[in-house]
């Protein structure tokens, strides 16, 4: 239980170094604006992955017990 607390204390400290990292060293103090660019692009693209990733697995989830989630892409199960 306390790896549990400590691993969520951790990863929430992380995103406020993360945030704190990326307006004061990426924004305001390199004054790159393709760095900032090139990693918001892949925080969006990271960010979808995880979204379709975890839909995916929420409908399967959901599927065995008989709540059906329409599918990505329309390539789902035809029946």
């Amino acid at each position: 239980m306390i790896a549990l607390i400590d691993f969520v204390s951790r990863v929430v400290g992380d995103i406020g170094r993360f945030v704190d990292i990326f307006l004061n060293d990426l924004i305001l103090g390199a004054g790159d604006p393709l760095s900032a660019l090139l990693v918001v692009v892949g925080q969006v693209i990271l960010f979808g992955a995880v979204a379709a990733f975890g839909y995916a697995a929420v409908g399967a989830l959901l599927g065995e017990i008989g709540v059906n989630l329409p599918s990505l892409g329309g390539r789902g199960r035809s029946e």
